[in-house]
């Protein structure tokens, strides 16, 4: 079993709805997930049905179901301000905390529970967690939450009917806490136990609610880690964006490489992108290896936000073995040399195996060349080695 996870955070319409998509949260005692150092390959043809996502988790270890729950946990963005872990055993309801103000739980937050069982989350589960928040208020713990999710793989219908109809799940709380064996506030001194009841009593218990694991699992597809943990095709990579017009900063040494070429070929002395184009001979070649470095920047990006990171690794490593040799070839000039890369790039099958493969256009293998001019690792004008 693992459970204990708590998060807290802004105004979320539904509790299907993920919360902010921008600017991430200040993590604080919660690691990086780890991320398999491994080449992720494209899934097999189906030839019987899989399992979802969803079912996936049913079979989670503890240590699956931790890690899986850090990941997504790590996935919070904006408008949260603080993510951090709150403690292990003695929590007191809250084990993750993340926060939309300064305030911290003092202030306005929701909690998610995590629970994994090998059966359906029951009321007879959540009673010593509604207990547990309670309790924490009566402290001067927490804030109570404005709300409080439970997240499982698995919740029973009853639950589910009782999440859905506060006063029918408050009224089940009380037979539940009313119970002389029961393990809902029986160990509370007399003097908390009655502090409990009187703030169960006022209590809105509408702030208890069940997530659905779409909601959870959306966030996480956002990860490198999803499509490690659930194989299936990639989702759609995004468009391509045209390049600025002014030279960015992580373009310098191609773009300088690249000068270094049309001067040594056409014996001119362009020092600047913006006089290569303004110039007849080069300003068309210029425009398409700029729109190719940025296609092989968005193919590098959709990698990084979608798979581990050898997977891309892979793909430049194998069309750098590709075109090295010719690159290292003698050439009358280097014009002649970046000619002859791209030409191998562009002829340079990557291995279907790969998952990125399908993704993966003419345009992008044309750019990662600049991408490994940019390294130091390829070079046009055999005098331009220090240009990097």
């Amino acid at each position: 079993m693992r459970d204990g996870v708590v998060v807290c955070g802004g105004k979320m319409g539904d509790a299907a709805e993920p919360v902010g998509a921008t600017a991430g949260p200040v993590f604080v005692g919660i690691p990086e997930p780890k991320t398999a150092s491994m080449v992720l390959l494209a899934p097999p043809m189906k030839s019987a049905p899989s399992l979802t996502p969803q079912q996936h988790l049913y079979f989670y270890s503890d240590q699956d179901w931790e890690e899986f729950t850090l990941e997504w946990v790590r996935a919070l963005s904006d408008p949260y301000v603080l993510v951090t872990r709150m403690g292990g055993a003695g929590d007191r309801g809250a084990d993750v905390a993340a926060c939309l103000t300064d305030e911290g739980t003092n202030g306005d937050w929701h909690c998610y529970q995590c629970k994994h069982y090998e059966a359906a989350l029951q009321p007879a589960d959540v009673w010593p967690e509604i207990m547990k928040i309670l309790v924490a208020k009566v402290h001067g713990t927490y804030a109570l939450p404005t709300r409080y999710v439970f997240v499982a793989p698995k919740i029973g219908p009853t639950l589910v009917r009782l999440l859905a109809n506060p006063a029918s799940l408050k009224a089940n709380f009380f037979k539940a806490w009313a119970k002389a064996d029961s393990p809902v506030g029986s160990a509370l001194r007399a003097e908390d136990r009655a502090a409990v009841e009187a703030l169960a009593q006022v209590t809105d218990f509408s702030m208890f609610k069940a997530v659905d694991m779409e909601w959870i699992l959306k966030l996480h597809a956002d990860t490198p880690h999803h499509s490690r943990r659930f194989p299936a095709p990639l989702s759609p990579r995004p468009a391509i964006e045209l390049p600025p017009q002014e030279e960015a900063a992580h373009e310098a040494v191609y773009i300088q490489k690249l000068l270094a070429a049309y001067n040594e070929k056409y014996g001119l002395a362009l020092v600047a992108l913006n006089d290569a184009r303004e110039h007849l001979k080069t300003k068309g070649h210029l425009k398409r290896q700029r729109e190719a470095f940025y296609s092989a920047e968005s193919l590098r990006v959709f990698a990084r936000d979608s798979v581990p990171l050898e997977t891309f690794s892979a793909i430049e490593s194998d069309l750098y073995d590709a075109v090295v040799e010719v690159e290292e070839r003698d050439y009358s000039h280097g014009f002649e040399r970046l000619d002859a890369v791209l030409e191998a790039a562009v002829n340079h099958q990557p291995n279907t195996g790969n998952i990125l493969y399908p993704v993966i256009t003419v345009s992008d293998r044309k750019g990662l060349c600049h991408h490994l001019a940019n390294d130091g690792r390829l070079t046009w004008c055999k005098g331009d080695e220090d240009v990097s």
